[in-house]
C-alpha cells in the first residue's frame, strides 16, 4: 500500500478517534527525507505538496498528541513555520487555500495544553487568512472555484471553532 493510501486510512481513523491507528503511517512519515526548508519531502505522497500537507499534518499532530505525549510538537511547529515561509515565497491563492486547510485541521487536532505551540500555529493561520483575503478577496483576483471552496471551508471551520471571529469573517468569504 502506498504512503498516500496509508495516510488516508490513518486520517479516517483519526477522525474516528483512533489516533493510535496512525502509528504505521507516522513512522513512514518520520522516515521521509526532509527538504531544504526542513519539512517532510511529500512528493512521495502527492505531486502537489500543498495538497499532501493537508493530509499529512493533521495525522502527524493527532498521533503526536495522543500517542507520543506531544514530544513531536517542536518538530511540528518548526515545519509549520517553514510552510509559512514557503507560502510567502510562492503566494498563490491555490497554495494559500491548501495551507489554510492544512493549518485549521492541524490546529483542531493539536492540544492547547502546550499553549505556545498551539498559539503560534493559530497566529500563523490567522495572519495568512488576513493576507489571503487582502490579496485575493479585496481585489479582482481570479480564484479557482475548488480552491475558493477549500479556503471558505477552512475559514468557516475556524469561525465555528472560535479561532476566528465569525462576525468578522463569515461574510467575507
Amino acid at each position: 500500500m502506498e504512503l498516500k493510501e496509508k495516510l488516508q486510512k490513518a486520517l479516517q481513523a483519526v477522525e474516528n478517534g483512533d489516533a493510535a491507528a496512525a502509528g504505521e503511517a507516522v513512522s513512514e512519515l518520520k522516515a521521509l527525507p526532509r527538504t531544504a526548508e526542513g519539512v517532510f519531502d511529500l512528493k512521495a505522497v502527492d505531486e502537489d505538496v500543498w495538497k499532501a500537507a493537508g493530509l499529512v499534518y493533521p495525522v502527524y499532530v493527532a498521533y503526536e498528541t495522543v500517542c507520543n505525549k506531544k514530544e513531536g510538537y517542536p518538530d511540528l511547529i518548526a515545519q509549520m513555520r517553514a510552510w509559512d515561509g514557503m507560502l510567502k515565497k510562492d503566494y498563490t491563492f491555490a497554495n494559500a487555500a491548501k495551507a489554510a486547510d492544512m493549518w485549521i485541521h492541524t490546529i483542531q487536532r493539536m492540544s492547547p495544553e502546550i499553549y505556545e505551540y498551539y498559539r503560534e500555529l493559530m497566529d500563523i493561520f490567522k495572519a495568512n487568512v488576513r493576507e489571503t483575503l487582502a490579496k485575493f478577496y479585496d481585489t479582482d483576483a481570479v480564484r479557482d472555484a475548488a480552491d475558493a471552496e477549500l479556503f471558505k471551508a477552512a475559514v468557516l471551520q475556524a469561525c465555528a471553532s472560535d479561532i476566528l471571529l465569525a462576525e468578522k469573517y463569515e461574510k467575507r468569504v
